[in-house]
Protein backbone atom coordinates (compact mmCIF):
# COMPACT_ATOMS: atom_id res chain seq x y z
CA UNK A 1 0.00 0.00 0.00
CA UNK A 2 1.44 3.12 -1.03
CA UNK A 3 1.66 6.16 1.32
CA UNK A 4 -1.40 8.14 1.47
CA UNK A 5 -1.83 11.73 0.47
CA UNK A 6 -3.34 14.86 2.30
CA UNK A 7 -6.20 15.04 -0.30
CA UNK A 8 -6.63 11.32 0.06
CA UNK A 9 -7.25 11.40 3.48
CA UNK A 10 -9.46 14.64 3.87
CA UNK A 11 -11.54 12.40 1.09
CA UNK A 12 -12.39 9.89 3.24
CA UNK A 13 -13.18 12.20 6.38
CA UNK A 14 -15.55 14.01 4.25
CA UNK A 15 -17.05 10.65 2.70
CA UNK A 16 -17.47 9.06 6.42
CA UNK A 17 -19.13 12.13 7.02
CA UNK A 18 -21.41 11.78 4.31
CA UNK A 19 -19.89 15.19 2.71
CA UNK A 20 -22.03 16.50 5.71
CA UNK A 21 -18.71 18.54 6.46
CA UNK A 22 -15.66 20.19 4.98
CA UNK A 23 -11.82 19.31 5.92
CA UNK A 24 -10.15 22.64 6.53
CA UNK A 25 -6.78 21.45 7.80
CA UNK A 26 -5.06 18.26 7.47
CA UNK A 27 -1.45 17.22 8.43
CA UNK A 28 0.39 14.41 9.49
CA UNK A 29 0.76 14.88 13.39
CA UNK A 30 3.04 11.81 14.23
CA UNK A 31 4.70 8.75 12.83
CA UNK A 32 5.22 5.36 14.23
CA UNK A 33 7.19 2.29 12.96
CA UNK A 34 7.67 0.11 16.55
CA UNK A 35 5.57 -2.64 15.12
CA UNK A 36 7.69 -3.47 11.97
CA UNK A 37 5.06 -1.36 9.83
CA UNK A 38 4.87 2.43 9.00
CA UNK A 39 1.72 3.89 10.48
CA UNK A 40 0.88 7.68 10.34
CA UNK A 41 -1.64 9.70 12.78
CA UNK A 42 -3.07 12.82 11.00
CA UNK A 43 -5.02 15.79 12.81
CA UNK A 44 -8.07 16.83 10.89
CA UNK A 45 -10.05 19.90 11.68
CA UNK A 46 -13.07 20.08 9.59
CA UNK A 47 -15.76 23.18 9.19
CA UNK A 48 -18.91 21.38 11.16
CA UNK A 49 -17.52 17.88 12.76
CA UNK A 50 -14.67 18.96 14.73
CA UNK A 51 -11.25 17.51 14.93
CA UNK A 52 -10.48 13.67 14.00
CA UNK A 53 -7.20 11.68 14.20
CA UNK A 54 -7.10 9.93 11.42
CA UNK A 55 -4.81 6.38 11.48
CA UNK A 56 -3.30 4.56 8.31
CA UNK A 57 -0.41 2.89 7.04
CA UNK A 58 1.14 0.22 5.43
CA UNK A 59 -0.92 -2.43 5.45
CA UNK A 60 -2.66 -0.88 7.87
CA UNK A 61 -6.66 0.15 7.38
CA UNK A 62 -7.86 3.17 7.57
CA UNK A 63 -9.97 4.46 10.38
CA UNK A 64 -11.08 7.86 11.88
CA UNK A 65 -11.79 8.94 15.62
CA UNK A 66 -13.14 11.79 17.29
CA UNK A 67 -10.77 14.19 19.37
CA UNK A 68 -12.90 15.77 21.43
CA UNK A 69 -15.40 13.24 22.59
CA UNK A 70 -12.78 10.47 24.41
CA UNK A 71 -9.83 12.61 24.47
CA UNK A 72 -7.51 10.58 22.87
CA UNK A 73 -3.71 11.53 22.36
CA UNK A 74 -1.50 10.70 19.41
CA UNK A 75 -0.22 7.71 21.31
CA UNK A 76 -3.22 6.59 22.91
CA UNK A 77 -5.43 6.44 19.46
CA UNK A 78 -2.31 4.39 17.64
CA UNK A 79 -2.83 2.32 20.34
CA UNK A 80 -6.23 1.54 20.05
CA UNK A 81 -6.02 1.69 16.03
CA UNK A 82 -3.23 -0.95 16.48
CA UNK A 83 -5.03 -3.17 19.04
CA UNK A 84 -8.27 -3.40 16.93
CA UNK A 85 -6.69 -3.93 13.91
CA UNK A 86 -4.76 -6.78 15.00
CA UNK A 87 -7.53 -8.27 16.50
CA UNK A 88 -9.88 -7.92 13.76
CA UNK A 89 -7.34 -9.90 11.50
CA UNK A 90 -8.30 -12.56 9.79
CA UNK A 91 -4.63 -13.82 9.33
CA UNK A 92 -4.22 -14.00 13.25
CA UNK A 93 -5.78 -15.99 15.44
CA UNK A 94 -7.78 -14.57 18.19
CA UNK A 95 -6.44 -14.63 21.55
CA UNK A 96 -8.43 -12.15 23.74
CA UNK A 97 -5.47 -12.49 26.19
CA UNK A 98 -2.75 -10.80 23.93
CA UNK A 99 -5.41 -8.34 23.07
CA UNK A 100 -5.81 -7.59 26.63
CA UNK A 101 -1.78 -7.11 27.15
CA UNK A 102 -1.53 -5.18 23.88
CA UNK A 103 -4.02 -2.91 24.93
CA UNK A 104 -2.55 -2.71 28.68
CA UNK A 105 0.75 -2.63 27.48
CA UNK A 106 1.38 -6.07 29.85
CA UNK A 107 -0.07 -4.18 33.08
CA UNK A 108 -0.55 -6.76 36.34
CA UNK A 109 -5.06 -6.97 36.24
CA UNK A 110 -6.52 -8.02 38.95
CA UNK A 111 -8.02 -11.93 38.03
CA UNK A 112 -11.65 -10.81 38.40
CA UNK A 113 -11.15 -8.12 35.96
CA UNK A 114 -8.85 -9.87 33.50
CA UNK A 115 -11.39 -12.72 33.31
CA UNK A 116 -14.32 -10.45 33.02
CA UNK A 117 -12.07 -8.54 30.55
CA UNK A 118 -11.49 -11.54 28.30
CA UNK A 119 -15.31 -12.36 28.63
CA UNK A 120 -16.01 -9.11 26.64
CA UNK A 121 -13.05 -9.86 24.29
CA UNK A 122 -14.23 -13.09 23.55
CA UNK A 123 -18.21 -11.85 22.80
CA UNK A 124 -17.17 -9.17 20.64
CA UNK A 125 -15.49 -11.68 18.25
CA UNK A 126 -18.96 -13.21 17.80
CA UNK A 127 -20.82 -10.70 17.67
CA UNK A 128 -23.49 -10.19 15.39
CA UNK A 129 -26.81 -8.59 16.33
CA UNK A 130 -27.78 -5.56 18.22
CA UNK A 131 -28.97 -7.84 21.54
CA UNK A 132 -24.72 -9.00 21.49
CA UNK A 133 -23.29 -4.87 21.16
CA UNK A 134 -25.73 -4.24 23.69
CA UNK A 135 -24.99 -7.34 26.26
CA UNK A 136 -21.49 -6.02 25.61
CA UNK A 137 -22.27 -2.78 27.36
CA UNK A 138 -23.98 -4.11 29.95
CA UNK A 139 -20.47 -6.37 30.91
CA UNK A 140 -18.40 -3.23 30.40
CA UNK A 141 -20.70 -1.08 33.28
CA UNK A 142 -20.16 -4.73 35.39
CA UNK A 143 -16.28 -4.64 34.53
CA UNK A 144 -16.11 -1.01 35.42
CA UNK A 145 -17.99 -1.17 38.38
CA UNK A 146 -15.78 -4.20 39.62
CA UNK A 147 -12.89 -1.86 38.95
CA UNK A 148 -14.12 0.54 41.60
CA UNK A 149 -14.83 -1.83 43.77
CA UNK A 150 -11.33 -3.56 43.32
CA UNK A 151 -9.53 0.13 43.76
CA UNK A 152 -11.44 1.60 46.12
CA UNK A 153 -11.61 1.55 50.12
CA UNK A 154 -13.74 2.90 52.88
CA UNK A 155 -11.10 5.81 54.24
CA UNK A 156 -10.36 7.38 50.76
CA UNK A 157 -13.52 9.18 51.46
CA UNK A 158 -12.21 10.34 54.66
CA UNK A 159 -14.87 12.19 56.75
CA UNK A 160 -17.36 12.24 53.67
CA UNK A 161 -20.43 9.81 53.22
CA UNK A 162 -19.52 6.45 51.56
CA UNK A 163 -20.37 6.35 47.64
CA UNK A 164 -22.79 3.95 47.15
CA UNK A 165 -21.70 -0.02 45.76
CA UNK A 166 -22.21 0.65 42.28
CA UNK A 167 -20.82 4.34 41.72
CA UNK A 168 -18.41 3.67 40.19
CA UNK A 169 -17.13 6.99 38.87
CA UNK A 170 -17.39 8.25 42.63
CA UNK A 171 -14.85 5.53 43.40
CA UNK A 172 -12.28 6.14 40.78
CA UNK A 173 -12.49 9.84 41.67
CA UNK A 174 -11.91 9.50 45.06
CA UNK A 175 -9.06 6.58 44.05
CA UNK A 176 -7.70 9.40 42.04
CA UNK A 177 -7.72 11.88 44.89
CA UNK A 178 -6.10 9.74 47.50
CA UNK A 179 -3.08 8.71 45.35
CA UNK A 180 -2.43 11.72 42.65
CA UNK A 181 -2.60 14.66 44.94
CA UNK A 182 -1.10 17.69 44.56
CA UNK A 183 -0.17 20.24 41.88
CA UNK A 184 1.96 17.95 39.47
CA UNK A 185 -0.51 15.51 39.09
CA UNK A 186 -3.27 18.30 38.33
CA UNK A 187 -3.00 17.11 34.46
CA UNK A 188 -2.90 13.52 35.28
CA UNK A 189 -5.78 13.94 36.90
CA UNK A 190 -7.47 16.10 34.40
CA UNK A 191 -6.96 13.47 31.65
CA UNK A 192 -7.74 10.15 33.93
CA UNK A 193 -11.17 12.18 34.82
CA UNK A 194 -12.27 12.92 31.20
CA UNK A 195 -11.14 8.83 30.30
CA UNK A 196 -13.34 7.89 33.26
CA UNK A 197 -16.58 9.83 32.46
CA UNK A 198 -16.28 8.82 28.74
CA UNK A 199 -15.71 5.06 29.15
CA UNK A 200 -18.77 4.98 31.82
CA UNK A 201 -20.75 7.09 29.38
CA UNK A 202 -20.13 5.22 26.28
CA UNK A 203 -20.93 1.91 28.09
CA UNK A 204 -24.22 3.33 28.97
CA UNK A 205 -24.78 3.82 25.70
CA UNK A 206 -23.61 0.78 24.09
CA UNK A 207 -25.95 -0.65 26.67
CA UNK A 208 -29.46 0.79 25.34
CA UNK A 209 -28.17 1.46 21.65
CA UNK A 210 -30.57 0.09 18.89
CA UNK A 211 -28.25 1.36 15.88
CA UNK A 212 -24.46 0.15 17.35
CA UNK A 213 -22.35 -2.15 15.07
CA UNK A 214 -19.65 -3.97 15.72
CA UNK A 215 -17.39 -1.07 15.29
CA UNK A 216 -18.97 0.82 18.54
CA UNK A 217 -19.28 -2.27 20.49
CA UNK A 218 -15.62 -3.02 19.61
CA UNK A 219 -14.32 0.77 20.64
CA UNK A 220 -16.39 0.12 24.11
CA UNK A 221 -14.44 -2.78 24.47
CA UNK A 222 -11.49 -1.30 23.97
CA UNK A 223 -11.91 1.85 25.76
CA UNK A 224 -12.80 -0.45 29.14
CA UNK A 225 -9.76 -2.35 28.80
CA UNK A 226 -8.25 0.73 28.28
CA UNK A 227 -9.26 2.26 31.25
CA UNK A 228 -8.79 -0.61 33.19
CA UNK A 229 -4.79 -1.04 32.55
CA UNK A 230 -4.60 2.76 33.73
CA UNK A 231 -5.89 2.42 36.79
CA UNK A 232 -3.98 -0.55 36.83
CA UNK A 233 -1.18 1.38 36.50
CA UNK A 234 -1.73 3.76 39.10
CA UNK A 235 -2.26 1.21 42.00
CA UNK A 236 1.03 0.26 40.51
CA UNK A 237 2.41 3.45 40.55
CA UNK A 238 2.08 3.13 44.26
CA UNK A 239 3.46 0.10 45.04
CA UNK A 240 6.99 0.94 43.31
CA UNK A 241 7.53 4.51 44.97
CA UNK A 242 10.97 4.39 43.95
CA UNK A 243 10.30 4.90 40.29
CA UNK A 244 8.78 8.62 41.62
CA UNK A 245 12.46 9.99 42.51
CA UNK A 246 15.57 10.80 40.65
CA UNK A 247 19.14 11.51 41.63
CA UNK A 248 20.00 14.60 42.82
CA UNK A 249 22.60 15.19 41.10
CA UNK A 250 22.46 13.13 37.32
CA UNK A 251 18.68 13.04 37.71
CA UNK A 252 18.43 9.60 36.73
CA UNK A 253 15.92 7.80 38.11
CA UNK A 254 18.33 4.00 37.90
CA UNK A 255 17.98 4.26 41.80
CA UNK A 256 17.97 1.60 44.59
CA UNK A 257 17.33 1.78 48.33
CA UNK A 258 20.46 1.23 50.49
CA UNK A 259 18.89 2.26 53.98
CA UNK A 260 15.86 3.84 55.92
CA UNK A 261 15.62 4.98 59.04
CA UNK A 262 12.11 3.51 60.97
CA UNK A 263 10.23 5.71 63.81
CA UNK A 264 9.06 3.40 67.08
CA UNK A 265 5.75 2.63 65.09
CA UNK A 266 7.76 1.10 62.16
CA UNK A 267 6.57 3.54 60.41
CA UNK A 268 9.17 4.99 57.61
CA UNK A 269 10.97 8.42 58.06
CA UNK A 270 13.52 8.52 55.00
CA UNK A 271 15.19 6.64 52.29
CA UNK A 272 18.19 6.59 51.16
CA UNK A 273 18.26 5.94 47.38
CA UNK A 274 22.07 4.89 45.96
CA UNK A 275 22.48 6.28 41.96
CA UNK A 276 23.20 3.27 39.60
CA UNK A 277 24.78 5.96 37.30
CA UNK A 278 26.85 7.95 39.59
CA UNK A 279 27.17 6.70 42.75
CA UNK A 280 25.20 9.60 44.47
CA UNK A 281 22.88 9.34 47.40
CA UNK A 282 19.41 10.87 47.73
CA UNK A 283 17.76 11.37 50.75
CA UNK A 284 13.49 11.03 50.73
CA UNK A 285 12.17 12.27 53.55
CA UNK A 286 8.37 11.47 54.34
CA UNK A 287 6.74 13.88 56.49
CA UNK A 288 3.75 13.03 58.94
CA UNK A 289 0.25 14.44 57.71
CA UNK A 290 -0.55 15.82 61.22
CA UNK A 291 -4.23 13.90 61.79
CA UNK A 292 -5.11 10.39 62.05
CA UNK A 293 -6.73 10.32 58.84
CA UNK A 294 -5.57 7.49 56.62
CA UNK A 295 -3.38 9.07 53.91
CA UNK A 296 -1.37 8.36 51.00
CA UNK A 297 2.22 10.18 51.28
CA UNK A 298 4.59 11.13 49.09
CA UNK A 299 8.55 11.82 50.23
CA UNK A 300 10.36 14.93 49.62
CA UNK A 301 13.51 14.78 47.61
CA UNK A 302 16.58 16.48 50.01
CA UNK A 303 18.41 18.43 47.69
Amino acid sequence: MTKRTLEEVAQYVEKQSQNKCKVVSAKPEHKFNDLGVEVRVWNIKTDTEGAWWVVEGNSVPMNLYPQEAYYFSVDEVYSFHMGLMERMSASVEYKPEEFIEAITLGSDIAPQLFRKLKNISLLINSAIEIEDFQAIGVQSREILIELGNSIYFDEMAGANEQPQASNFKKKAELFVQFYLSGSDNSDYRSIIKKLTEATWDYACKITHSSNATFYEASTCVTLCTSLVGTYENIRQKVFDPVSQYKCRVCKSKKLNIIDDVVNVDGIVKKWFLECNECGEITEVVFEENGTNEVQYVKGVEQQ
